[in-house]
Parts: C-alpha cells; structure tokens; sequence
C-alpha cells in the first residue's frame, strides 16, 4: 500500500522509501571519511587516517578515495597522495574538491582527468588549515589560528580573508550561509563560541547575543530563511537566520551524540544521533527513524537521503496531489478516478459511476493525478497514477496531452537515472532543477554512453557530447595505433545522422594520448577554424594551422598564427615561412607598415624585395630636414631600384628627385633665412620660389635641366611675376612670342591680384569671345560694350547695359542693340 511508507507529523506526512539496498561489500563506514554529493550523486570513501585499525580489519588501508553510486557500485578510484586532508566534499559540477592541511586544494573529476590545484593563500599554508565547510560552488577554510578564508568560486579561485573573530579558542561549531542565500550577496559564516554565535563576513563580525548555548552544530535551511541549533544539551531549536525569533524547541534523545543535521525541505531538520534519525517539524514535533547501523545524511533539494552500511533511504515531505489520491478516506476527484481505473480493471460498473460523478472536475483530476505520478517514487504507483490521468482524458475534449506526455517522458528518464547499475535517484524535482545537459554529463562521467545515447534520444536532445566523450575514452584506453583508431572512429561518427559540432575536443586528448597524427586528421573535418588552429599551433603544425587559418578567411586569425611564428621562430626561419603564403606575407607587411615596425626592412633585404625596400627608404625619409642625409639615403634606395628589372620608371623617377635635391642644396646656400629653405620642395614649387626670388635665369636653366613642359612652365611664371608685381617682366614675356597658354591666364592672375589696369593690358589679346566678360569682370564697361559690339553680342550687351551706371554708355549702348536687333 503505499501509504505504508507514509509518517504522520500533525497534518503533515512524510514519506521514507527505500532506495536501494547497498551494493558495496562488507564496508563499515564508520572507519571511513564520507563525502555525498547532492543531486544523487556520487559517494567518495576514504580510510579515517585518525582512527587506529585492526590489520586485516578493513579490505581498503591505502589513503585513496573510493567513488561510489548512490547504490553502493563502484565508480572508480583516486588516487590520492599528500598531506592530510582538511576536508572534502563535491561541487555542483561532481568534481571531489580535497583541502590539505597546507592550504592546497586539489579537485578531481570523475572523467579522468587531470586534478587542479590551487592555494589558499600564504595564510593557510603558514598556518595550516584545521577544518572546511563547503557549498556547490565554493568553500570556506578555518586556519590553526581561527581565522576564516573563503573561495566563492572553485572554478575561478581567489582566495580572501574574512574578518577576524578574535576567537581565543576553538568553535564549538561552525558553518557556512552561501552567498546567494544572504542579503549582502556575501558569503557569511556562524560561528558557535561560548553560549552565542557570530555571524563573520569580509566586512565585520556580529554577535547575536545568544545565551543558551554552546551549541554543538548549526544548520542553514536551503532558502536561507531559518536556522537549526542544537545545543550541546541536547535542546534543538528553529530560528529566524538573523536569529530574532524562534520558530520551535525540543529535546533530542540523550543515548548518543549528534552527527549531524541537514533540512528535509525549507520547514523541518533532520537529526542523526548514531543509529537514529530524528525529524523536527515546524512546531517542534517529532520523528524519529531506526537504523541497523549509524546514519549519514544527504541534504536535497525536497528531502534528506539516509544511508548505512546496508541501506539507502529518503526522507521527503508528501505533496497535496499525492495526499489528495491516497489518503486515507479521500474523496477529491483525483482519488475518485485513480479509483476507477481498479474497479474498471475488475469489470464493474461501478467505475462508469465513478466516472460520471466526477465529469465537471476531470480536468483537474486528470492534472493532479500527473502531478502525483511526478512526486511518487515507485513505478508502479506511478503507472497506475499514468493510467488514471489516461483514463480522465479520454471523457476531455479540449484538454491539452503534452502535460502528460511530458510526464511519460521525464518519469521514464529519472527511473532510468535510478537503476541500481546507475544509481543516480533523481527525483522529478531534482531533474527539472538542473539542465538535461547536466544529467547527461553525469552519465558521461561513469562511462554510461549508450544509456546517455538513449535518453537524449528520447528527449530529443542533441548528442553530440555524448558522441566526443565516447570519442575521448575510447581514445584514451586504446592501445592500437593511429590509423586503426581513426577507421573505428569514423566508421562510428561517419553513421551519425548529422556531423557532430567540434572535432577539436576529440583531437585534444588525443594530442595528449601521444596520437598526434590521428590528433591532425580528426581537426580535419573541424569546421572552426578558431577552435582548429590553436591546436595546431600546440601540436606544432604551424603550417598546418596557416592553411587553417588562410582557408578560414579570417584575418585577426592569420595574425594569430603570423605572431605564434614571429614568437617561436628565428627570424630567417620567419621570414621563409611567411613567403611561403603572400597572404600572409602582405598581412605581415600592412602590419608593421602601420606600426612603423623596423622588422619589415629585414624581411625586405632577405625577400630581395628591392622595390619595396626603396619604398621603405623614402618613407622613412619624408620628414628627413637634413639634405646631406636625405640625398645619401635616397641614393641608396637608388641603388636597390637599379638592381629591380622591373622598376625602371621609378630609378630614373629617383634619379631625378635627387638631381633636383642637389640643386636645392645648391640653392639654400645662397639664402640667408632657413626658413626660405628650397629642401623637400616639388619641382614645381622650386620653379615658382626660384622665379618668385627673381632669379629667373637660374629658373630657365631648372626648367631646362628637368624638360619642364613650356605650358606648365608658362603657368607658375605668370603666377609667380604677378606675386612679384614685375609687370615689366611679365609685359616681355607676353610679348617676347606668342604665348602657349594663351593670355586668359595673365588676365586671371592679375585679377586675383586686384591689378585691374594691369589685367584690362592683356584683355585685347584674349579671344574676341571672352573680351566683354573680362571687361566687364574689372569694371570696364566702354571696353566691354565695344567687345560685345565687335563680337555682335547681344545678350552681352544687355548685361553691361544692366551694370553699368553712366547713362551716356546707356544711352550708347542701347542704340547698338537697336541696330544689331533691327538688321
């Protein structure tokens, strides 16, 4: 029956159901250190080195630690060697977190790989650490000299100091509050001195002026709301976390000490005395449960598992949907239908009454039987719960079944989980709480690959970390060479539906089994190019991983490798490696280009890159102020051009720029201010300075040393005379031969000059169409009027006869257009 297992506490029930039956051998775990991981995880054994034995009494003597299921079948074995150990317990990832004596702390995992390490800190070390207290993700550590240090992150350890209690003797009693159950997000600790307790965190140390202490263990509920004392009396109470009221009181049986405490939910604490568990409800009631042998507890996330050498158990609270089916004399509809599906099963008639009489409440039937299947333990109450919720739905129209495929769906994974060859005894509750991934790791780390292959598919989850942890261990117990090893590997994977997502994890451990070639192939079909080349780079396959990367298309990754190879080459080596891809090569070169990196020349010298290394030359040389240094440089990048075939227009472009250097040479010389230096001057500008300077034979002969085109010369003359306002010079060279450029440009410059009667000199020799509107650009409006006459301008004439102001030139104009209009 299954109230069988159901205790009665008040109104409320609890419920212990047997487990399993231990599977471990002869053990008496009095004579071990125990640590059990929640979530139904793992039990690790090691001898109690501070208890004397009887040789022969014990079949394990050695200081390993012994992993279990929680149905006593063995896992595996640590090795473990070192100091005595402080304490250890499991982390919310079912890694095995040791703390030694000396501070160092070492998590193993269950996969096999190697343990990490890290210190606490040069306190713990100097003093020695005296006891731990842990929670899911971090620890906390009393030194020999009674001062706290905590680690809120195991996986990312930075060890801090709490306050100091100023404790003069050791705690009765000590434990921790984790950081996501306080206020401050902070974690904190409650130290039992004397008759009270201090409440420790980093910021300070608070008293709560407690007075019927000592008190022998606290005890923290999971949502941090309460508090479980009990003194060394024996006197249990509940109280409020900041310790201000009192919840309930009892006294625990004096016939032995107490173990330990751990909460059965938020609202009750379960209390080990030897052989003997005692359950404290919320009003101070109690129960108290028998054992063949002392009692270990086990806090979970809805209950307390209690297991001895014999037996596994758990303690839970019974929910409202199981009392509303199988309590005594119910008549909820949820018990009235899981009624119906016996008497239906009998072939009564009376089920289609049942039935009827339940009609406008089957919806809510049908989800309280589902609900009750989910929080049951045993299989075939959850069944018969299925089978009625089934039943229910039937008479439904409208009502949704995923609820009750769901159900179907977890309840068949959890009793999968709870096989004694597993031993994972999850409950629903506890299965929801964590993500599938999780649990699917958990069967990875016993090396249960086609149960995790099953479950994923019947949950249609993805598999693919099945797939590489299978990969992994197969690689690592292998024996067999490479190529074999990668046949069975492919020959398994090539049958997956789709391509698992990473090769690189596979390729890793098998670089670090000593299977490099099999290592290199498997990164083949990795289709990551950032999660390929790294590896490659490790394994020392630095070509490989630049045909990685160059395929990748990716250029922050080719410098990721262009830099590995910069760093562990020689620079010859370097360099030859780089040409190999010009890809790559450009890349190196744009970035020491924009990094001003002197490298780059180098690479050039040995490339025989002489283009390039006169180009390097020259820019380096840009600002170069000091001619004797510039000229000598750039002779040099001369020099490289020469030896370039293909480089012909830029040596004799070189050869050039220096001739022209060395006549600015020449040229400062003669000038007192440096600041009128012709050095770094254009062709150009040294022609229009020389000119500006009135040097204008020196000018004619730069002009004709460097076959300076006439037009262009024609144009910074003019220019620079007018600056000049030698508009005697400028008048010969207008009239010295007819001018290439025409005089538009004379006109131009002279009116950017504001010389207007300079400018109206050389209108008259512009063509007969521009006349007017040059004249009428300086101002001269009878000139104007008579060019637009002789080029029978009309509209012209009209837009002088518009600007001017002199009403004779009106007058005068407006008759020619009379006369041109009337003809």
């Amino acid at each position: 029956m299954t109230t069988a297992e159901w205790h009665a506490l008040q109104d409320t029930f609890y419920r212990k159901h047997r487990l399993y039956q231990m599977q471990w051998a002869g053990l008496d775990l009095s004579k071990f250190r125990i640590a059990a991981s929640s979530f139904a995880g793992p039990i690790a054994l090691q001898r109690d080195d501070r208890l004397l034995l009887e040789a022969g009494s014990a079949p394990m003597l050695d200081s390993s630690i012994h992993v279990y299921s929680a149905s006593g079948q063995t896992i595996g074995t640590i090795e473990y060697e070192g100091l005595h150990m402080a304490g250890f317990s499991w982390n919310a990832r079912e890694e095995l977190v040791c703390v030694q004596e000396d501070g160092n702390v070492r998590v193993f995992s269950l996969s096999g790989r190697d343990p990490v390490s890290f210190s606490l800190g040069p306190e713990a070390r100097e003093r020695g650490v005296a006891e731990c207290c842990f929670w899911d993700q971090g620890l906390v550590a009393m030194t020999q000299d009674l001062r706290f240090i905590y680690v809120n992150d195991i996986g990312e350890p930075k060890p801090r100091m709490l306050a100091d209690a100023q404790l003069t003797e050791p705690p009765h009693c000590w434990t921790v509050v984790p950081p996501h159950l306080t206020l401050s997000r902070h974690v904190e600790v409650l130290v039992a001195t004397g008759a009270t307790v201090l409440c420790v965190d980093a910021a300070g140390v608070q008293d709560q002026l407690l007075d019927q202490g000592p008190y022998a263990r606290i005890s923290v509920s999971p949502n941090g709301r309460l508090a479980a004392l009990c003194s060394l009396q024996g006197r249990i109470q509940v109280v409020s976390i900041d310790f201000q009221r009192s919840f309930s009181e009892c006294t625990a049986p004096a016939s032995s000490a107490l173990a330990d405490i751990a909460w059965c939910g938020s609202d009750a604490a379960v209390l080990s005395f030897g052989d003997e568990a005692l359950l404290v409800g919320p009003f101070g009631d109690t129960l108290s449960f028998e054992f063949d042998a002392p009692v270990h507890l086990v806090q979970e996330l809805d209950g307390v598992r209690m297991f001895t050498d014999d037996v596994h158990e758990l303690l839970s609270k019974v929910g409202e949907d199981s009392k509303s089916v199988f309590q005594i004399g119910s008549t909820a509809p949820a018990a009235l239908l899981y009624d119906a599906v016996d008497t239906m099963r009998a072939h009564s008639s009376r089920a289609d009454e049942i039935v009827r009489s339940i009609r406008d409440d089957m919806p809510q039937a049908v989800d309280t039987c589902i609900a009750a299947a989910g929080a049951e333990p045993d299989v075939g109450v959850q069944q018969a719960l299925l089978r009625a919720a089934s039943l229910g739905k039937s008479f439904l129209t409208a009502y949704n079944g995923d609820k009750l495929v769901d159900m179907c769906r977890s309840l068949r994974v959890v009793n999968s989980l709870a096989s004694y060859a597993v031993g994972i005894p999850a409950t629903l509750v506890q299965f929801h709480s964590l993500p599938f991934e999780e649990w699917v790791e958990r069967l990875l780390h016993r090396n249960l690959h086609q149960l995790a292959l099953r479950i994923c598919a019947h949950m249609d989850a993805p598999a693919d970390q099945v797939y590489v942890h299978w990969a992994c261990a197969k690689i690592r117990a292998s024996t067999i060479d490479d190529d074999a090893l990668y046949r069975i590997l492919r020959e398994r994977l090539d049958t997956l539906p789709r391509a698992i997502a990473s090769y690189v994890d596979i390729a890793e451990v098998a670089n670090a089994c000593g299977f490099q070639r099999l290592a290199i192939r498997l990164l083949l079909h990795e289709p990551r190019a950032a999660s390929q080349v790294p590896l490659l780079i490790s394994m020392g396959q630095d070509d490989a991983a630049m045909d990685a990367a160059m395929r990748s298309g990716d250029a922050d990754l080719v410098y990721f490798v262009i830099f590995h190879l910069f760093k562990a080459l020689s620079l010859g080596d370097f360099f030859q490696t780089i040409a190999r891809t010009p890809a790559a090569a450009r890349l190196f070169e744009k970035y020491c280009t924009d990094m001003d990196a002197p490298v780059l020349e180098d690479y050039y010298f040995q490339d025989d890159a002489f283009a390039k290394s006169a180009r390097l030359i020259v820019v380096e040389n840009l600002h170069e102020s000091d001619a004797v240094k510039l000229v000598a440089n750039l002779k040099v990048a001369l020099k490289m051009l020469h030896n370039d075939k293909a480089s012909v227009l830029e040596a004799r472009a070189m050869d050039q720029q220096i001739k022209l250097l060395q006549v600015q040479q020449q040229f400062s010389r003669d000038i007192s201010n440096e600041e009128d230096s012709y050095i770094g001057l254009t062709l150009n500008e040294t022609l229009a300075r020389t000119l500006a300077a009135g040097n204008y034979s020196r000018a004619t002969k730069l002009r004709t040393d460097f076959k300076v085109p006439e037009r262009r010369f024609y144009y910074i003359k003019v220019h620079a005379l007018v600056g000049r306002r030698d508009w005697a010079e400028l008048a010969r060279l207008a009239h010295a031969r007819k001018s290439p450029i025409g005089y538009r440009p004379f006109v131009d410059e002279c009116v950017a000059a504001l010389q207007y009667q300079e400018a109206a000199k050389y209108v008259p020799k512009c063509d007969v169409q521009d006349r007017a509107a040059l004249f009428m650009r300086i101002g001269f409006y009878h000139e104007a009027a008579q060019a637009a006459v002789q080029a029978r301008d009309v509209d012209t004439l009209r837009q002088v006869h518009a600007a001017a102001t002199d009403p004779t030139l009106q007058h005068d104009i407006a008759q020619q257009i009379e006369q041109l209009t009337s003809r």
